[in-house]
């Protein structure tokens, strides 16, 4: 895994966190102050560059699996393991947390299949299913489109004529029905330009990895493409929204930009982000994806319950600064107590390999 890239990883989770601390600061339930969720207000981008950089990371790692349909076992495992452990122990301890608490019982569901489907990660209707598709953990609902991805991906390695078939099939209804207002699910589920993203990435790591083709100045790229993502940026916080029925497709250039110089700038030996704080919180970002909106939700509470709401904005500011700084040290408690240590042993059980970051 690139150094740099980790170090991206890690400020795409903080920007999420960002987003969805200044907005939980602004409810009238808390602190009611509107000008937190402002700076942050694009930190949801932070998503659209994971998409990229996991379709950069999964092209890369299993590039040489494709056309392969006796690689389809390992590949399968080494997803599945990546991402349901941590996703479960998280989920079920949000869950459970919720059922035992009167104030909170109603805020999970309980119904048993739309637990299961949950569990597993199957797409549901977010009309009907938590306001995102993803009831309990509403982050969620990013994990269902990596598995899609990961699904298609899976048809790569079993079959040319497969993947083609279901390539084809996609892009077929994408250019027939992406945009059209009041789609029925699944189609509104599938036809979302976050699909783009995951390619966007395979082909940056297709570039990547041809020989012939090597950027002398890859910082121009990381330049350039920081300079869009803060212009779309500034577009979404000013909230112009001249970009806004593009603003999914531009944030994945802008991501793919940044990814590919990054990559080239390392190749050469030019790190950017390599301390080993920053790749501590990398290592830890899925984590502190998963876990920040319900940790966010109880220290909201708990900073009403001892009143720090009576200080206006220092209160706020106060409670801003330490739910975020808790919010980055449980991410990396839980990584490096429990997420680690979990992956490693089924890696090693089921695989004998050792623990490796994707």
């Amino acid at each position: 895994m690139y150094k740099s890239l980790q170090a991206g990883r890690a400020i795409a989770a903080m920007l999420v966190v960002l987003f969805h601390l200044g907005g939980n600061i602004a409810k009238e339930k808390y602190f009611g102050i509107q000008a937190f969720s402002i700076p942050f207000s694009f930190g949801s981008a932070g998503v659209e560059f994971f998409f990229v950089l996991s379709g950069f990371i999964i092209f890369t790692a299993h590039r040489n699996d494709i056309f392969q349909p006796h690689k389809l076992a390992s590949y399968i495992r080494k997803r599945l393991t990546r991402i349901y452990p941590t996703y479960w122990i998280i989920f079920l301890s949000v869950f459970f947390l919720a059922i035992a608490s009167t104030a909170l019982r109603n805020t999970v569901p309980h119904d048993l299949f739309l637990i299961l489907k949950s569990l597993f990660l199957i797409p549901q209707d977010k009309d009907i299913a938590g306001g995102t598709g993803a009831p309990v953990l509403i982050v969620a609902w990013t994990l269902q489109y990596e598995m899609l991805f990961y699904f298609y991906f899976a048809f790569l390695i079993l079959s040319r004529w497969l993947s083609i078939f279901m390539g084809l099939t996609l892009l077929y209804l994408y250019i027939n029905y992406a945009g059209v207002p009041s789609l029925s699910f699944p189609l509104s589920f599938l036809l979302q330009d976050y699909l783009l993203l995951f390619a966007m990435g395979m082909f940056v790591s297709a570039v990547c990895t041809t020989r012939k083709i090597a950027a002398d100045r890859p910082f121009f790229y990381v330049v350039i493409g920081s300079m869009l993502f803060l212009l779309i940026a500034l577009d979404n916080v000013t909230d112009v929204n001249l970009l806004k029925e593009w603003r999914i497709i531009l944030y994945g250039f802008a991501s793919s930009l940044i990814i590919f110089g990054l990559v080239q700038a390392e190749k050469k030996g030019q790190i950017i982000g390599g301390h080993k704080l920053m790749q501590v919180l990398g290592d830890s970002s899925y984590a502190l994806y998963l876990i920040h909106f319900p940790l966010i939700s109880i220290l909201c509470k708990l900073s009403i319950s001892i009143q720090l709401n009576k200080l206006g904005i220092i209160g706020a500011l106060i409670s801003y600064i330490t739910i975020f700084g808790m919010c980055l040290l449980s991410s990396v408690v839980f990584h490096l107590r429990i997420e680690k240590p979990v992956i490693a042993y089924l890696q090693r059980e089921k695989a004998g390999l050792v623990y490796t970051f994707r």
